[in-house]
């Protein structure tokens, strides 16, 4: 072999031991940030902040309980409705017209003074509100009474509750409503006590046609 291609092989050899040496140079700090790096080590820091940004924000319990209560002009307590014009359906019995509707006997059982009670009358475009301001007890029934709201001071509800039935009257200047409920299933009739007059004594609303009598003969002579 000549001299010239074992110079060759010599250079050739001695140039790739040298780009060997640095390329295991160049990647030996890589391998070793590797191999130095634990199993389960925590991740960079931008991570959490990533997390931590994608959380929702809670807001402080002081303010959770302000959005949770509803503001009221009023207690719940001190109104009540007993039904509402919807709920009201005519017929007519034995001459008289009545409406029937219904309502929950338990708001019975709830009343108090300084309470109002609102309920729908048959020809009314508004309900009636009655305010509770007295109560008493006559023969084992609880007697309610107070004055209409929105109305003339002679107008009045009276509100008896006894073991089988509810009655309840209206004085308004347009005449009186008497109200039954049934304590059991809450039915409830309205009757236009003016209706009942008329069919208690009809003649007192008849028109006759008086006629003038004729003179009297003069009386005989001699």
């Amino acid at each position: 072999m000549s001299k010239r291609w074992i110079t060759a092989v010599v250079a050739t050899a001695i140039v790739g031991g040298t780009l060997g040496f640095v390329l295991s140079e160049t990647a030996q700090p890589k391998g070793e940030t590797a191999q130095q790096k634990p199993a389960g080590s925590p991740a960079a820091p931008a991570a959490p902040a990533i997390a931590a940004a994608a959380a929702p924000v809670t807001p402080p319990a002081a303010e959770r309980t302000l959005q949770a209560q509803p503001i009221a002009s009023e207690p719940a307590a001190a109104q009540m409705t007993l039904w509402d014009a919807g709920s009201l359906q005519e017929e007519e019995t034995d001459g008289i017209t009545r409406h029937l509707t219904h309502l929950d006997p338990q708001q019975l059982a709830t009343l108090h003074t300084g309470q109002v009670v609102s309920l729908a009358l048959p020809g009314r475009q508004h309900p009636v509100r009655a305010s509770l301001s007295e109560t008493r007890n006559t023969a084992g029934s609880a007697v309610w009474h107070g004055a209409l709201l929105d109305g003339e001071a002679m107008e009045s509800m009276t509100l008896v509750r006894g073991k089988l039935e509810t009655h309840i009257t209206l004085a308004t200047v347009d005449g009186s409503l008497s109200i039954i409920v049934d304590n059991a299933t809450g039915k409830t009739v309205i009757t236009d006590e003016n209706q009942l007059v008329l069919r208690a004594d009809p003649n007192d609303h008849l028109h006759y046609d008086h006629k003038e009598l004729p003179p009297l003969p003069p009386p005989a002579q001699g």
